[in-house]
C-alpha cells in the first residue's frame, strides 16, 4: 500500500471518529437542555426539535413529561449529522423564551408557585445558557477519556 493511500484511510478514520464525537457531544448537550427544561404538563419539553442545516419554526402537540421522546428524535437527526452540517435544537412555543430569560409578571398574575422574581423555579437560571456553558467540558471529558 503507498502512502498516499494509507494517509487517505488514516484521514477517512479520523474523520468517522470526529463526527462521532461531534454527535456525542451534542447529544449529551441536547439531553441536557431537554432535561432541564421545566415540565409542568410536558409540553415545553415535547417541543424540541432538532434539526439539520436549517431550523424547523413551527410547535409540536405533545407532552413529553420526562423528554424521552425529544431525546429519542435528537438522536434520530444527529446520526444524519455530517461536518460542515450545522444542528439546531429549537422551542418554538411562545414562552420558552420567557422560562428561559425570564420575565413572568412578578408579583405572579395567578400565584401558583411556579415563579419567583419573574423566573421559574423550575429553570431559573434558564435550560439553554447553563449547558452551553458545558459543552466545553462535555468535549474535553469525552477526548480525555478516548485518549486513555
Amino acid at each position: 500500500m503507498n502512502f498516499s493511500k494509507q494517509v487517505s484511510q488514516i484521514a477517512f478514520r479520523l474523520k468517522g471518529y470526529t463526527e462521532q464525537q461531534v454527535r456525542g457531544t451534542l447529544l449529551d448537550l441536547s439531553k441536557l437542555i431537554i432535561k432541564s427544561t421545566p415540565a409542568d404538563t410536558g409540553r415545553l419539553r415535547g417541543n424540541w426539535q432538532a434539526s439539520i442545516n436549517a431550523p424547523i419554526t413551527t410547535q409540536l402537540n405533545i407532552l413529553d413529561k420526562q423528554g424521552n421522546s425529544s431525546i429519542s428524535d435528537t438522536n434520530n437527526v444527529l446520526s444524519n449529522l455530517k461536518l460542515g452540517n450545522t444542528f439546531y435544537l429549537s422551542n418554538n412555543l411562545p414562552y420558552a423564551a420567557v422560562v428561559e430569560f425570564g420575565g413572568y409578571p412578578n408579583p405572579p398574575k395567578n400565584p401558583t408557585g411556579k415563579t419567583i422574581n419573574g423566573y421559574s423555579r423550575q429553570a431559573p437560571k434558564g435550560m439553554v445558557r447553563i449547558n452551553v456553558k458545558q459543552a466545553a467540558q462535555i468535549l474535553d471529558t469525552k477526548m480525555t477519556v478516548r485518549r486513555r
